[in-house]
């Protein structure tokens, strides 16, 4: 890190203006200095950068009790000379990018539906205070790696820092909220394999405190040995003190065995996972990764794979369950349909209640084929 040369009285004054803006880890706001229910941005610096490298920043939100949720935001992925190229598009008539590539200043403006509607009486986070991990990196959060690749206009780099950005964000709540009274730590997307990836991390560094971990819309479905996590790093930053994931190779690693390890490892924490019956974009991933040679065979292999997944962690699993939901949407819990969907007399909301409290039952849709969720 470049030491920086300064006048007291200007850097006193860059402070007072910009509190919550720091540069320089060694300045970074005290959780003291934030605005409490409200979104605070914070630019750590140092080792932070986004894909394309433009800057990276979190955001907290200071509740009023002692329990704190780690929320990791989704957004798209890339691993290659063609899909991480800029103005690639998937499908062709996307409106938008295959990921997004920065983080906006005001983007904590939009986080307020699901878990993030504060106002609402009737949501168990209401109190919560919050640290939202956003994600510009097109890793999943996962990734260590600095790439080349050479696209249809030329040579180009992708900063895969999923891992550097999150634990900046991570870092700054383990030295600021000390001692928690109970730990959510989620994510939608790509952030659902955030939440379970760090989930290790969280935990340890939280020793003692009630941790429940839940993955939205991130079921794990790709190919064996797939190319995009060794590309990204992955397996650079895996928990060694988690046995199973210790020297595990590529042709052994999953998402599933990630779960299963981590909920093995951490017994006294609760682990959870939520899709729906055919996601459309889980299953648009798995068809860019190779999953099938038409949409319909990557669907029908996404599905059988998705229940497999599913089916087996909630068997073998006493502090893990899962809510399968019908139809194709994707995520839930930064939707309004956090508080609406229900599977036969049980609302999703109170299923998530229940897994705070460790006594959720595993839930499978009804009417599986119905579009019912966000559509």
């Amino acid at each position: 890190m470049k030491k920086l040369l300064f006048v007291p009285v200007l850097l006193l004054l860059l402070v007072a203006l910009t509190p919550v803006m720091a540069q320089d880890a060694a300045t970074l706001p005290a959780l003291d200095e934030l605005a409490t229910g409200e979104w605070n941005r914070i630019v750590p610096g140092g080792d932070t950068i986004c894909a394309r490298g433009g800057e990276y920043s979190f955001f907290v939100r200071p509740g009023e009790s002692d329990d704190l949720m780690i929320y990791f935001q989704g957004g798209g992925a890339c691993w290659n000379g063609v899909n991480c190229e800029e103005g690639f598009r998937f499908p062709p008539d996307a409106e938008g990018p295959l990921f997004k590539e920065a983080v906006a200043e005001n983007e904590s403006d939009s986080y307020n539906q699901g878990v993030f509607d504060f106002e609402n009486a009737d949501n168990p986070f209401a109190d919560y205070s919050v640290v939202y991990v956003p994600y510009c990196t097109a890793d999943v959060h996962t990734g260590d790696a600095q790439v080349e690749f050479e696209g249809q206009n030329g040579s180009y780099t992708i900063n895969f820092n999923g891992v550097n950005n999150a634990r900046s964000a991570l870092n700054w709540a383990y030295e600021n909220f000390t001692e928690p009274s109970s730990l959510f730590i989620a994510g939608g997307s790509a952030g659902a394999y955030g939440s379970i990836y760090h989930a290790a991390d969280i935990i340890t560094n939280y020793e003692g405190v009630p941790a429940t971990q839940l993955g939205d819309a991130g079921v794990g479905v790709t190919p064996r040995a797939w190319e995009g996590l060794a590309t990204w790093g992955l397996y650079d930053n895996l928990p060694d003190y988690v046995e199973e994931l210790a020297d595990i190779t590529p042709e052994r690693y999953s998402i599933r065995l990630h779960y299963a390890a981590t909920a093995r490892a951490f017994p006294e924490n609760q682990f959870g996972m939520y899709t729906t019956w055919t996601d459309g974009v889980q299953i648009g991933f798995f068809l860019l990764q190779g999953g099938g040679a038409s949409p319909q065979e990557a669907g029908a292999n996404w599905v059988a794979t998705s229940r497999s997944i599913m089916s087996g962690l909630q068997g073998s699993l006493n502090n893990f369950a899962g809510f399968t939901s019908g139809g194709s949407a994707h995520t839930i819990l930064d939707t309004p349909d956090f508080y609406t969907y229900e599977v036969g007399d049980l609302r999703f909301r109170d299923w998530v209640a229940d897994l705070l409290a460790s006594e959720a039952s595993n839930i499978l849709c009804i009417d599986c084929a119905n579009a019912d969720v966000g559509e």
